[in-house]
């Protein structure tokens, strides 16, 4: 016999297959420490937070923001009573956003760009920035007008030149979802088993049990 006791490391059971970060922001840390972040929109709440503690890019312009949500589902049949959510598998959200950069932006926000100014190296600093979130691999924050997709990798960059003072950029994310890890002790318990002894086994027969006689039926009662 065995006993098995899970014990959750660093999370709670909650925290299982879930897109939240374990590590949030803090006003303490630098905006290196937090990590890169897009913003599709600067009317999220969220968004001067963001913009002041991460490394953050703000589009002059979004011209287009989508989100997809899949999943897979069992092409054959179930069974009536059973739980469906088993046989329904959710995939990995998805985004796409094209947003423009401009040389000469209306609004200036503080973000990794805010530097350039205008002085005509904001496309190249975007340039370098994002290829910066690409080559890294690393999880990012997505801030959309509604909300904050934590986990997000940037998995497509695309961009035409086709204006000197201005670029479009065609970008496309995958947002993964993090398993907590858990740490088992097995305890084992041995029991002892039935021993077998080898020997030849006597058994009493009865002699005084009632017999039938012919033509007569014997019939054993029990008592009840």
């Amino acid at each position: 016999m065995a006993t098995r006791k899970f014990n959750y490391r660093g999370s709670d059971a909650s925290r299982i297959n879930s897109t939240q970060n374990s590590n949030n922001s803090s006003a303490t840390r630098t905006k290196g420490e937090n990590g890169f972040t897009i913003l599709a929109s600067v009317y999220n709440s969220s968004s001067d937070s963001y913009i002041q503690n991460y490394q953050a890019i703000v589009f002059d312009a979004v011209t287009d923001t989508g989100v997809r949500r899949q999943a897979d589902i069992t092409s054959y049949p179930v069974e009536s009573g059973a739980e469906v959510s088993d046989h329904v598998q959710i995939k990995n959200n998805t985004f796409k956003l094209s947003g423009i950069i401009s040389e000469t932006p209306v609004r200036l926000e503080k973000d990794l760009l805010y530097s350039a100014g205008v002085n005509g190296t904001r496309i190249s600093q975007a340039i370098e920035y994002l290829d910066k979130m690409f080559d890294s691999r690393q999880p990012i924050t997505l801030v959309t007008e509604h909300k904050v997709y934590e986990n997000v990798i940037l998995s497509g960059i695309s961009y035409d030149y086709k204006s000197e003072y201005a670029m479009q950029f065609d970008l496309e994310f995958e947002q993964i979802r993090l398993v907590s890890k858990a740490t088992v002790n097995v305890i084992a318990t041995k029991t002892q088993g039935n021993k077998s002894v080898g020997g030849t086994v006597k058994q009493k027969v009865v002699n005084n049990a009632p017999k039938k006689t012919e033509g007569d039926t014997v019939t054993t009662e029990f008592k009840k």
